[in-house]
């Protein structure tokens, strides 16, 4: 049964963020994941799967607050701002999440894998580089016995965990992949599968990684260059010096034949709280004409911009449960590819500028397929209907590291 009562009116601060969202993922793009992943409807629903798509986006603008109202908020700002021009029937609370449950989380992956590209931003380059950087976070889940099964914590926990690995763009901090499973599975899995998308021109740049000669090769067999971190206990031997202070070393693998050439740069670090530290950097760039160890500690530094992303990634997660609804392995796979779709698209408002080859032109619902989408008949029956009125288009760390000196 439909929810009767009287609902308010949205804030433009809402209007605005959805019609970024529609801007980010117009309704053209979003019924081709729909359609690809075998998830549109057969018949018309009172909730069609592309609305449940941006719905799982919106879920993440204001968290706490129930189905009903986030779903009155959002399409009143698809109306306001991004020339919608149906109404809709706001049922219950039940039947919006029968609704999710149906989209599933795949449409949710390919639209995030869509926006997976570089921004150009004019600090993401070093001498012909993209700079780019990989890192790894945990997060609680909501409780229950799917989820502990699929998602089990890690060492200690209690209750289940994703570890959720991305990588990044410098500068820009556009997302260029993302992959996550339990954290009880370790961290290796997700990280393969993000550094699996590195290409020749990169430049990647990785913290604390244990560099084995493994995932090292496997990485550096994708032709990017790479700068990694070593933790403190990490040792390689020393081959010879150069003339920047740096040195030449391998990494071994498990038979005699497996050695890589590695470089070995001690950058020393001072951390906004004044405190100095040493880091011992391992590159492919072996050439100290070509790659200077004091411009690569530089670069290194930089990376430190993925601590802010994974702040802004994680919102509050950190509160007992998290911030994720589902209780179903799917239902926070679709949770966590949302969340992902949404910094992507609110990512331009911290930079100032967008991609230079944005996915949107024009009216996110101008040229809608009308299978799966809106009925053309106008509303139905069953409840109160959220509209709004055919309004113009909306307008278009801290802790981080600064590099001190080089080592002897």
């Amino acid at each position: 049964m439909a929810n009767h009562a009287e609902l308010p009116t949205s804030r433009l601060a809402d209007d605005l963020a959805i019609g970024l969202l529609a801007k980010t993922f117009p309704y053209k793009a979003v019924h081709a994941a729909i359609a690809t992943t075998g998830r549109l409807e057969q018949r018309t629903r009172t909730l069609p799967a592309w609305l449940m798509t941006y719905l799982s986006m919106a879920l993440w603008l204001d968290l706490g607050t129930g189905y009903v109202r986030v779903l009155r908020n959002l399409i009143s700002g698809l109306h306001w701002s991004s020339g919608l021009t149906h109404c809709y029937p706001i049922p219950t609370d039940g039947a919006i999440c029968r609704a999710r449950e149906r989209l599933g989380s795949e449409p949710l992956r390919l639209l995030f894998d869509s926006t997976t590209r570089p921004a150009g931003h004019p600090r993401a380059t070093w001498r012909g580089l993209r700079k780019v950087a990989v890192d790894s976070t945990v997060f609680d889940l909501p409780s229950s016995e799917k989820n502990l099964v699929e998602f089990a914590g890690g060492a200690g926990s209690a209750v289940p965990q994703v570890r959720l690995s991305l990588l990044a763009e410098c500068g820009s901090q556009a997302l260029l992949g993302a992959a996550f499973n339990s954290a009880a599975a370790g961290e290796r899995a997700p990280l393969e599968q993000v550094l699996d998308r590195c290409t020749p021109g990169m430049l990647v740049m990785a913290a604390r990684a244990v560099p084995s000669y493994d995932l090292y090769s496997r990485t550096a067999a994708t032709g990017a260059e790479l700068l990694w971190g070593t933790c403190d206990s990490f040792t390689l031997p020393f081959k010879s010096r150069l003339s920047d202070g740096s040195y030449l070393s391998e990494l071994r693998g498990r038979r005699p034949a497996d050695r890589l050439a590695v470089r070995v740069i001690e950058a020393g670090l001072v951390y906004d709280d004044e405190t100095p530290g040493v880091r011992a950097l391992v590159t492919t760039l072996l050439d100290p004409r070509t790659a200077p160890a004091q411009e690569l500690a530089v670069c290194y530094a930089e990376r430190w911009d993925t601590t802010a992303l994974l702040r802004r990634t994680k919102v509050d997660l950190r509160r007992p449960g998290g911030a994720l609804r589902s209780r179903t392995p799917d239902g926070v796979r679709q949770e966590i590819w949302a969340l992902l779709c949404v910094y992507q698209a609110l990512r331009t408002l911290g930079t100032g500028r967008e991609d230079a080859d944005g996915p949107f032109t024009g009216s996110p619902f101008a040229d809608a397929p009308p299978a799966g989408g809106p009925p053309a008949g106008g509303p139905s029956a069953g409840g109160p209907f959220v509209g709004g009125p055919d309004l113009p288009a909306a307008p278009e760390s801290t802790g981080n590291p600064r590099t001190a000196a080089l080592a002897h």
